[in-house]
């Protein structure tokens, strides 16, 4: 998008990270509307090779290259807009989710698996990225465009004889008159959209600049308004309220590792930038190699993890109990890179990046249980029609603590007045646990009601 990249496409490299970041966003706010569709029109199984289908078309447009300015701005904005068309949500989940019932204690191994898998593509693709990027941006698109192209074909084509009746169709269709009502809605959002868009324009007020400050504050307010609804339900009655209100800790967990999450992508890499020695036994680490260290680390968790589970001693652990340990090794790893550092020896000019790395393996290592046992145990409380709404709810949930983190880093701007949220932060997260591990056996056995 900006200069660097095979000429660009006339963006300075600060618009072109807005329009990443805003493009990041669209797409978990449309989440919900493709999770709602999934859930209400396709089926996940079919949300998923649609969806799948659309984004490698919007990458095989991006990786046609252009011949002008003009032109490869038009195909940038096409396909941005097909790759963030509402269509799979949180399908993914859902139908595995929906491979294992409700009690099934091999469901967290399974969401074990994708996150093995991601760790894999978080290793591999950087690496194929940067190579590619020396050569040209569009041969990137074009992997891209395969890799949606081949997962459409690894759900659609096997279909009934490995999925059976599974996300085959909408858990409840709508009817006519629904049918009616919701494209009449469809359509005037589109309207009103439509307008507010001739009109910034109109008026010179299309920065990318608004256009990425309006989209983080919309995501916002459909994270909040999405659990309204949902608790507003009036087709969520008896068990099944009783589960969605077991789900509420997880929820606000999630709410918490979105403050988590924001710290370490702002405050820790300021700190990694100016207070962290990156010199190890000689070798100068650089920056970017910590993403890569994150990613090793993630997969050998998943795999221990994943063998763990499956052995007599791991089925023996709970879901609830995976979910509390977790969630307090998120503030051990706090503690253990701020109490040493900044708490102890403020005065220091550059602290071991032995810390650092003490940070991301006890983080990423011990935290590992949480991210699968918290999507585990949604899918298994996740009330009939709502089972992928619920999934992109609970990862759009983030965005609230992203919120919460731009009003704190509004009145927190410096990196010495950001470092003790670290300290505040990790607190919270073990508090939190101690109380999930005081109450886990009513949590546990309100999701697994009947």
């Amino acid at each position: 998008m900006y200069t660097p990249w095979t000429k660009g496409l006339g963006f300075t490299q600060g618009e072109a990270a807005q329009l990443i970041a805003a493009t990041g966003a669209i797409n978990s706010m449309f989440g919900i509307v493709g999770s709602w569709l999934a859930d209400r029109v396709f089926g996940a199984r079919k949300a998923l090779v649609i969806g799948n289908i659309v984004k490698g078309l919007s990458c095989a447009i991006l990786a046609l290259p252009a011949f002008s300015l003009s032109q490869g701005r038009v195909f940038a904005i096409v396909g941005m807009i097909l790759i963030n068309l509402p269509i799979m949500g949180a399908s993914n989940y859902s139908l595995t989710g929906l491979l294992f019932h409700r009690k099934d204690g091999r469901r967290d191994g399974a969401y074990a698996m994708h996150n093995i898998a991601n760790s894999i593509a978080g290793f591999i693709t950087p690496v194929i990225a940067a190579q590619l990027g020396l050569v040209n941006y569009h041969w990137g698109f074009l992997i891209g465009a395969i890799a949606a192209f081949l997962y459409a074909a690894a759900i659609g084509l096997p279909g009934k004889a490995f999925f059976g009746s599974l996300g085959s169709k909408p858990s409840r269709p709508l009817s006519e008159a629904e049918k009616k009502k919701f494209s009449l809605i469809a359509l005037a959002v589109v309207a009103v959209l439509a307008a507010a868009i001739g009109i910034a324009v109109g008026t010179g007020k299309a920065t990318i600049g608004t256009f990425a400050s309006t989209v983080s504050s919309f995501t916002f307010l459909v994270a909040i308004g999405f659990f309204v609804v949902i608790w507003r339900s009036k087709r969520i009655k008896g068990t099944e309220r009783r589960r969605l209100g077991a789900v509420t800790p997880i929820i606000l967990m999630q709410i918490v590792i979105g403050v988590d999450y924001q710290l370490q992508g702002t405050t820790l890499l300021m700190f990694l930038d100016q207070r962290i020695n990156r010199n190890f036994f000689g070798i100068e680490i650089a920056p970017g190699s910590f993403n890569t260290i994150v990613a090793i680390v993630a997969l050998l968790a998943g795999v221990f993890y994943s063998w763990l589970w499956a052995t007599k001693i791991g089925a023996k652990w709970k879901s609830i109990d995976r979910l509390w340990f977790g969630f307090a090794f998120s503030g051990i790893s706090n503690l253990l890179l701020i109490v040493p550092t900044v708490v102890l020896f403020p005065g220091t000019a550059k602290y071991s990046v032995i810390f650092i790395l003490i940070y991301y393996i006890v983080g990423n290592f011990g935290g590992f249980p949480y991210g699968v046992a918290a999507t585990s145990m949604i899918a298994a409380a996740a009330p009939k029609s709502y089972e992928t709404q619920m999934q992109t709810g609970f990862t759009l949930s983030a965005a609230i603590g992203t919120a919460i983190s731009l009003i704190i880093f509004g009145k927190l701007q410096t990196l010495d007045m950001q470092l003790p949220m670290f300290w505040i932060i990790a607190i919270f997260e073990i508090a939190v646990s101690v109380l999930i591990f005081l109450f886990r056996n009513k949590i546990q056995a309100a999701i697994l009601a009947e």
